[in-house]
């Protein structure tokens, strides 16, 4: 019920007995002056009409109106529901858009400019065109002329107005997307102390329009909205007034929010800057305990002007024995839990003492025992936040003290030593002794939680052993938040922030940005050591994919840093450097951030005493860069420095660098790589136990070091299951190792692409397309179609995948990454499957695969031989078999040097090996079936023979290549033609087609 109907309910009984020509007078009178009290008085009056057997006098009033309000409600649905007659239409340079809301003298619209000069959205008001008499044409003005008076960023102001072709005034104000105060804080989950740096938006704005001499008189949440980036905007000034500081006389009763008005507002109409402040009370109350300060009249909702009772302060309004309740019956635990609070006896302590102290003088039942003013009010607020006494609860000497010295630290040490050194009282020594044991224990309390839950040492954020487990990190936060630390904000900011690393690492991004904004604010002008809470916010902002918010805030705190040189800022400046380079590397500026990285390492170098946790980082870092750049020499040489630092100190950061060198010798197919695989899972396991999800991802990394063996497809899978447990299927970690392991665990070879489709499916939500994990699962996928066996590859695989690696191709040149692994696949698929006018594409990639080979790969590495063997056999694809025979011949004399001697047992896991003795093979059947070509039959049994053996000898799970090679032998020991569709490893049908009739052409010539 609005204040309008509660008024006609008042009115009835003097209008339903006045005679008939009387009652037309007066209501023609109200009409002019009061046109919604008008409506809603004749609403009663015709209902009164209507019911001759059912009298209104018979219902309650509750019913009437709520009948009547319905029927409103339901029309003004009706409204919004058809076309507004306004709707598309042009006021000025506005276009109309859209209804925002209806209002006692005007309805709202959304507009945009429309005559071409510029862009702007705005907030554009008309008077409703039914209700337009001359007063309230009049008060229309009056809120348009008041608006053009204010101009504060607090404040939607006045951007233009006009009148209408039917002469009815309208204006525009800046568009304010957001939403009301208290809901914005209720979805966020806003803190006591958010809430209140909220209020004090709120006053400064009021403050604004006091100080231009004009009230609001209808402040309520719904007409402060609040943006996205976290904005108070005052709005709705249409029943505010000029004031003096004479005016005490009662006005004529306005269309006021009963609930949140003062009781002098209420009773005789008065307003002024006290009414104003009592509502912002009303406000405060709602906002930090979801209270009214007093219980609400049982009348209200039929007589709004009822009054209540005496203000009751916040604290006891949220007392358990009362079971106290907002107005939705939410129960006091959970108010408490919206704001932040672990229960309702947290939140009572928070606005115990000074907050509960200023919001009772705020909502005083006299205007004079009120703040002087709504700046007075916001004054004690500001104190209330910076741990200052406030006016209204100035405090015994002791409290005021403690304030003091969370505010001011350095001051509050060398007053204490003055007084010591001119005093010498005992009583100062033993509070500073008490103070300091109180902060002592806390220290020592959080330490302790966090070792029994999380691990040791993780406040640091470089703890010796990591956690993973929800449930430690739901419990570690329960027990946190139950902790007296008030009076530690660096301590208890400091502790949030690393429960946001912690939620970060196990895929939880949104537990971990809300803790780190928690952190923040938690913080506030405290001092944050080692800016540890500031780079955990600029680290989730890296992790949620933000990066180029995430440099600009590195860069905003590397400049406030600005020349220190003390320890702390020493650290603090590599800290945030990491985090630039990171965001460089991910926006694509690649070389850049390689750069920032050199610099940092340098940096870090220099710190003394030196930090080996951290140079270790930044070590791991730099060759993270340099290992996506495939400069793997100095890579490798970063991750041997980083390994031998910290082995003994540290070995959960060792073995992360050990993993990055796993990784460094997979990408060079090094003969080591198995061995430095099985060195990590032994060290993974010994420092985090079987079951951790770290530990499954080293098993996964020794799956791939035996790559295409699939000894043990369960424990791949076990592998994947403890990385869902611990992360989800969302992580990053668990796509990953999906695109690495599918190859083991798939079925068939179309599970294995659906597999690696999913895989790049998570990888692009959490990395973006050109994340380095993604693109690799892409390469991953383009490959394993252009793979795929006969009887499940068809045309629209092989388009799919060499369109996927000509993209991937693309995408790594612009950001500045090689990509010789993609670029080999992609030749490999042209020279099988492409045509003709593929081959100049062809030659195009192999040159470029061949410059890859001298910038990127040491002597006996697999892509420079890769290079030269597709080389070759672009030379047989275009005919000139002579020359690509002495390159073939080549070429495998020089792999089969590479091989070495040994049983097929000693080369298992030996990719290095492998693949040499897979390219020897290769090379040899391209050189049998050029002996055939040239009648040379018995020189191309032998060379089949010799490629037999290789193939066998290279691992039993090259079947194909074993079995094309039988196939082969068998064929020309037998004088027959080659099968065409076998040589899909690694020659062109075309290839086969063309030896088959030069091998019939020898036959037909000695016959």
């Amino acid at each position: 019920m609005n204040d309008a109907v509660a008024r006609a309910l008042i009115l009835f009984d003097d209008y339903v007995d006045l005679p008939a020509a009387e009652r037309k007078r007066a209501l023609a009178a109200l009409a002019a002056r009061e046109p919604e009290l008008h409506a809603a008085l004749c609403a009663l009056l015709d209902a009164d009409a209507r019911h001759d057997d059912d009298h209104l006098l018979d219902r309650s009033p509750a019913q009437v109106l709520a009948g009547k309000r319905g029927d409103a409600d339901e029309s003004e649905a009706e409204q919004d529901e058809r076309a507004d007659v306004r709707l598309g239409t042009r006021l000025g340079p506005w276009r109309i858009d859209r209804v925002i809301g209806h209002g006692g003298m005007g309805t709202v619209y959304e507009a945009h400019r429309d005559d071409g000069e510029y862009q702007q959205r705005v907030a554009l008001k008309c008077i409703r065109t039914e209700l337009a008499t001359p007063q309230l044409q009049a008060a229309f003005r009056d809120e348009r002329n008041l608006l053009a008076r204010l101009d504060h960023a607090g404040i939607a102001a006045l951007v233009d107005g006009g009148v209408d072709e039917d002469g009815h005034p309208w204006f525009a104000m800046r568009f304010v997307d957001g939403i009301a105060l208290d809901a914005w804080c209720d979805h966020r989950r806003a803190s006591v102390r958010e809430r209140v740096g909220l209020l004090i938006q709120v006053c400064e704005a009021l403050a604004y329009a006091h100080a231009q001499g004009i009230v609001h008189r209808d402040i309520k949440p719904s007409n402060l909205l609040v943006t996205q980036d976290g904005r108070v905007q005052l709005v709705d000034f249409g029943i505010s007034s000029y004031f003096t500081a004479q005016e005490a006389a009662p006005r004529e009763q306005i269309a006021i929010t009963p609930d949140y008005a003062a009781p002098e507002a209420r009773e005789y109409g008065a307003h002024g800057p006290a009414t104003d402040l009592y509502a912002l009370g009303v406000l405060t109350y709602r906002l930090l305990c979801a209270q009214w300060p007093a219980p609400l009249h049982s009348l209200r909702n039929l007589i709004p002007i009822a009054a209540s009772g005496e203000p009751v302060p916040m604290d006891r309004l949220l007392d358990d024995r009362d079971n106290a309740t907002d107005t939705t019956g939410d129960s006091a635990d959970l108010i408490a839990r919206q704001r932040g609070a672990a229960d309702a006896s947290a939140l009572r302590r928070q606005l115990a003492g000074d907050l509960t102290a200023i919001a009772l003088k705020a909502v005083a039942t006299r205007p004079q025992d009120r703040y002087p003013s709504v700046n007075e009010f916001a004054d004690d607020l500001r104190r209330w936040c910076e741990h200052r006494p406030v006016s209204v609860n100035p405090g015994h000497w002791l409290s005021r003290a403690r304030k003091w010295h969370r505010r001011s630290p350095a001051a509050a040490l060398l007053a204490a030593a003055l007084v010591l050194a001119l005093c010498a009282t005992l009583g100062v020594s033993l509070w500073q002794q008490r103070r300091a044991a109180r902060e002592a224990q806390a220290t020592h309390t959080v330490g302790n939680l966090f070792a029994t839950t999380l691990g040791t040492a993780t406040l640091s954020g470089l703890g010796s052993s990591r956690f993973s487990s929800r449930t430690l990190l739901e419990k570690t936060e329960h027990e946190l938040q139950r902790l007296p630390l008030d009076e530690q904000p660096g301590l208890h900011a400091r502790s949030l922030a690393t429960l946001a690393r912690g939620y970060a690492i196990i895929g939880d991004y949104r537990n971990a940005e809300r803790l780190a904004v928690q952190a923040q604010r938690v913080l506030g002008s405290a001092e944050d050591e080692y800016s540890f809470v500031a780079a955990t916010r600029v680290a989730m902002l890296n992790t949620q994919n933000h990066h180029a918010q995430a440099e600009r805030s590195a860069r905003e705190q590397l400049e406030r840093l600005g020349e220190r040189e003390d320890r702390p800022a020493q650290l603090a400046r590599v800290t945030f450097g990491a985090e630039l380079a990171k965001a460089q590397w991910n926006m694509g500026d690649t070389l850049t951030a390689l750069d920032t990285a050199d610099k940092l390492l340098r940096r870090t170098r220099d710190l003394r005493p030196v930090d080996t946790d951290l140079l270790a980082q930044v070590l791991i870092l730099r060759a993270g860069f340099l290992t996506r750049l495939f400069r793997f020499a100095a890579a490798e040489a970063d991750t041997r420095e980083a390994i031998a630092l910290i082995r003994r100190t540290n070995p959960v950061l060792a073995d992360d660098a050990l993993e990055l060198l796993v990784w460094i010798h997979g990408r060079r197919r090094s003969p080591i790589e198995h061995a430095l695989a099985q060195q990590l899972l032994r060290g993974r396991e010994a420092s985090l136990g079987p079951t951790h999800p770290v530990t499954a991802r080293a098993r996964v990394l020794l799956a791939l070091s035996e790559y295409p063996r699939a000894d043990s497809p369960q424990k791949i899978k076990q592998a994947l299951d403890a990385i869902t447990a611990a992360y989800g299927r969302e992580h990053p970690d668990y796509g990953w190792a999906l695109s690495v392991s599918s190859w083991a665990i798939a079925r068939d070879p179309r599970e294995n692409v659906r597999l690696l489709r999913e895989a790049v499916a998570i990888l692009e939500r959490n990395q973006g397309p050109l994340g380095p994990l993604a693109l690799s699962a892409k390469g991953n996928l383009g490959k394993d179609l252009l793979q795929l066996p006969d009887a499940y590859r068809t045309a629209a695989d092989i388009a799919e995948g060499i369109a996927l690696l000509e993209k991937i191709i693309d995408d790594k040149r612009r950001i500045g990454v090689p990509a010789p692994g993609d670029r080999i696949n992609l030749i490999q698929a042209l020279l099988r499957y492409g045509g003709e006018t593929q081959l100049d594409q062809a030659a195009r990639l192999i040159e470029e695969s061949t410059a890859d080979a001298r910038l990127y790969y040491a002597k006996g590495d697999i892509p420079p031989a890769q290079a030269e063997f597709y080389r070759n056999v672009l030379r047989f694809r275009r005919d000139d078999q002579p020359l690509a025979d002495r390159g073939f011949a080549e070429l495998a004399q020089t792999e089969l040097a590479r091989t070495g001697a040994g049983a097929a047992d000693q080369a298992k896991y030996d990719r290095n090996r492998r693949a040499h003795s897979i390219m020897a093979a290769q090379a040899l059947v391209y050189r049998a079936l050029y002996a055939l070509q040239t009648c040379r039959r018995e020189q191309a049994r032998s060379l089949l023979d010799q490629a037999q053996q290789l193939a066998e000898t290279a691992s039993p799970a090259d079947a194909g290549l074993i079995g094309v090679v039988r196939e082969y032998r068998e064929q020309t020991r037998r004088n027959l033609p080659l099968d065409a569709l076998a040589p899909n490893l690694f020659a062109n049908h075309l290839s086969i087609e063309q030896t088959n009739r030069r091998a019939q052409a020898c036959a037909a010539g000695s016959g």
